[in-house]
């Protein structure tokens, strides 16, 4: 199997502070997102800081269009962020072996300032998400 991190490559400017961490890796704080054309629409976001840890991520609205997770603005400014299009969001996805059963974390959004380089995962109080959001509806017709 190809690992497609092995020889990564990217510069300190592509580096994203995770000052915080991600909930349940407190201790890993440095990030790259890594698009990988034959994995579209999927990114992952890895850990640069000598350990082998990626998540794979998706923008949710491409699955989920109508998602819109309440965040106060404490939580915002910990991003810093000055412009709203400076960021971006994604969940983490789980990819499970039957890609009908693979799901994202909603529950649990990932906000990265683009400008900054900050990122934070915000766990929102928000009953209409949750942890284990199917990327593909059953019985959904196009």
């Amino acid at each position: 199997m190809v690992d497609f991190f092995e020889d990564l490559v990217y510069s300190e400017a592509d580096i994203i502070t995770f000052p915080s961490g991600i909930p349940g890796f407190e201790d890993n704080k440095l990030f790259v997102v890594v698009s990988i054309p034959q994995f579209a629409p999927f990114e992952w976001l890895v850990c640069v800081d000598g350990t082998h840890l990626r998540f794979a991520m998706i923008n949710p609205l491409l699955f989920s269009p109508d998602y819109a997770p309440k965040l106060s603005a404490e939580r915002l400014a910990e991003l810093s962020v000055d412009n709203s299009n400076d960021l971006a969001l994604y969940a983490i996805v789980t990819i499970r072996e039957n890609s009908a059963d693979t799901t994202a974390n909603l529950a649990g959004p990932v906000f990265i300032n683009k400008n900054k380089k900050i990122g934070k995962q915000i766990i929102i109080d928000d009953d209409r998400y949750s942890t284990q959001e199917p990327l593909i509806r059953r019985g959904a017709s196009c």
